[in-house]
């Protein structure tokens, strides 16, 4: 039976939504305060949709007909949150510094398995991060197994989490040293997709709970570490309470509590010691507590990381080298030593100044990233994590840097979501130091491996938009075209008369267009831009068409873009871009990337 709704005298949009908020605090214990009222109201008109209701009160009326069935829906459309893999790693990083003491609890027990319960574990990505972590490390101990159960309260998360299947793009942010000979490419239906492999997901478990009645899944049960992390966000402060005694009493003694780094149960009247950031124990640890001794196997070597990690960041970007150095220098684990700008100045750097890792660009002039490490990386060099715009699938760039010596891979998709990345490439610098280089590139990778190669050329096209002052880097950019291309237009903005002359500074297949004439591919044809633009776009369709700005282009030129839908659009990173124009950029990037970005994207386009 439903809560009450006589409060609502009618029913719109707002009123639905805190009638439904009210059901699913009621159900769940999550609460939809204001700051996720409009992830609501999205979520629920497209439920609307989906039903055929037309309006608020038909939604109602149907919620009230059908509600146990429709309830469950909406805990499920309204409590899945965001996670990915190895998400906050210092607790994995705590999990391994303390492994010892985990194990040395379940030897006093006379048992050989850690047992783990991942609550809240949406999706299950938490889960197969902890099985891929111990099954990498636990290879020094024989004899020592490990179980873990997930749950969440939406049965279709549980469902993916059992199925055990996730997008590439998501897989390809596991730290090498976990990714390798645990995942492979799917098949058929699912070739987008990679699956984990069955000696990590037979070590897992998973079940449908609700954190208000984790007696239904777990009675009778006990755990050396349970997680519940980035969940109590929306739970109220008594209900948190409630959760946590509850669990407590499925904990062995002395045994781990975690739940997310911005989640405390300091205000909790509850007995517990902080341990680490977010991680507690419930017992007040024994002094004299048993030994690893009767581990016959020999003790676990730590991952030798240092601590900082003196770094150097290599990228021909100032705006990257900027948001790098604000990544490290904000924490204390990290040590920015120095910045370069392309393998060169790396190499110099490197003869007077000792650093442990580096950053490495692929795309930069002078000695790009690839060159660099063929080049320089031998026995006692820094260790190498690439940071690239490139596909990590790439068989031209970025599978080379690893095959030549980098011990990871992060893509960098573009300049704006860059800080997005920050976890995972200080997770993957760090994880470096355990990297041997057995697998340079795992299986999984070389299944996704890809080179990019543009089909139908005839339909496609390259834009390159830019002044005068740009020919420089334009014909550096068309120089590094290779293998079949599309149709190349150089777009110059200015008096088209000097087009005969900028033709003398090209090599190759290059004219000046003339209107009505054929259009060949693998030709460079200069063009006037207020004259051509428009015509040759139409011609080609914009959705078929890349287009690379470079530098700084006039205002006039700006709000001609704005006036169409082109299919991907790349802009030279620079101070002075007009707001307008970054909104409809499909990517921000350093001049030096355009040519393999907008490759990637005209051989994806069918």
């Amino acid at each position: 039976m439903s809560i009450s709704s006589l409060k609502y005298k009618s029913w719109n949009m707002d009123s639905l939504v805190n009638y439904v908020s009210d059901i699913i605090a009621r159900e769940s214990g999550n609460v939809l305060g204001a700051n996720q009222k409009s992830m609501v109201i999205n979520r629920l008109k497209k439920r609307l949709l989906d039903l055929g209701c037309n309006s608020a009160e038909e939604y109602f009326n149907h919620l009230e007909k059908n509600y146990d069935r429709e309830v469950t829906h909406l805990i499920s459309l309204l409590t899945t949150h965001h996670t990915f893999f190895f998400r906050e790693f210092c607790h994995f990083e705590y999990i391994v510094q303390n492994l010892e003491s985990i194990i040395a609890k379940v030897k006093k027990r006379n048992d050989d398995t850690i047992r783990i319960l991942s609550a809240a574990c949406s999706r299950g990505q938490e889960v197969y991060s902890l099985s891929m972590l111990l099954n990498y490390h636990l290879k020094n101990y024989p004899g020592i197994k490990y179980e873990i159960l997930g749950t969440d309260i939406d049965p279709a998360s549980i469902k993916i989490a059992k199925n055990g299947v996730y997008p590439y793009s998501e897989v390809k942010s596991i730290p090498q040293i976990y990714l390798s000979s645990n995942w492979q490419r799917g098949t058929g239906d699912i070739s987008k997709y990679a699956k984990v492999k069955k000696h990590i997901k037979d070590k897992c478990s998973f079940d449908v709970m609700n954190l208000l009645r984790p007696q239904d899944s777990v009675a009778g049960r006990r755990f050396d570490l349970i997680l519940c992390r980035n969940v109590f966000i929306y739970f109220e402060l008594s209900d948190v309470e409630k959760i946590v005694k509850d669990f407590k009493q499925y904990l062995y003694p002395n045994a781990l509590f975690i739940t997310g780094l911005s989640e405390s149960l300091q205000s909790l009247s509850i007995e517990k010691k902080s341990l680490a950031p977010s991680v507690y124990c419930f017992d007040m640890p024994v002094k004299d507590e048993v030994k690893i001794r009767s581990i016959k196997a020999p003790a676990l070597v730590l991952p030798s990381i240092p601590k900082p990690i003196k770094i150097l960041a290599v990228d021909d970007s100032t705006s990257v080298l900027k948001l790098l150095t604000k990544i490290f220098t904000s924490d204390p684990d990290f040590e920015l030593v120095g910045t370069a700008s392309n393998g060169i100045e790396a190499k110099e750097f490197l003869k007077t100044k000792t650093v442990d890792a580096m950053t490495l660009d692929i795309h930069m002039p002078q000695m790009d990233g690839v060159e660099y490490l063929k080049e320089n990386f031998r026995s006692g060099h820094p260790n190498v994590v690439v940071v690239s715009s490139a596909s990590r699938e790439d068989t031209r760039y970025a599978q080379q840097t690893l095959k030549y010596g980098a011990c990871d891979f992060v893509e960098k998709p573009a300049l704006n979501n860059l800080k997005q990345r920050a976890d995972e490439i200080k997770n993957k610098i760090k994880m470096s130091f355990l990297n041997d280089s057995s697998d340079r590139i795992p299986r999984v990778d070389l299944d996704f491996s890809n080179d990019f190669k543009i089909e139908d050329i005839n339909s496609k096209a390259r834009f390159f938009v830019g002044s005068f002052s740009d020919k420089k880097k334009i014909k550096a950019t068309v120089d590094s075209l290779k293998g079949g291309q599309p149709p190349t237009f150089v777009f110059f903005e200015g008096n088209s008369n000097f087009l005969e002359v900028i033709k003398q500074e090209f090599v190759g297949n290059v004219k000046v267009y003339e209107e009505g004439e054929d259009i060949k591919s693998n030709y460079i044809y200069l063009c006037d831009f207020k004259n051509d633009f428009e015509k040759i776009g139409k011609k080609f369709g914009w959705k078929k068409v890349s287009l690379s700005i470079f530098g700084i282009i006039s205002k006039s030129l700006e709000e001609m873009l704005l006036t169409f839908e082109i299919g991907q659009v790349l802009i030279e990173d620079n101070e002075s871009i007009n707001s307008e124009l970054r909104e409809i950029a499909t990517d921000i990037f350093p001049w030096t990337s355009f040519s393999h970005v907008a490759t990637e994207f005209l051989a994806k386009l069918k």
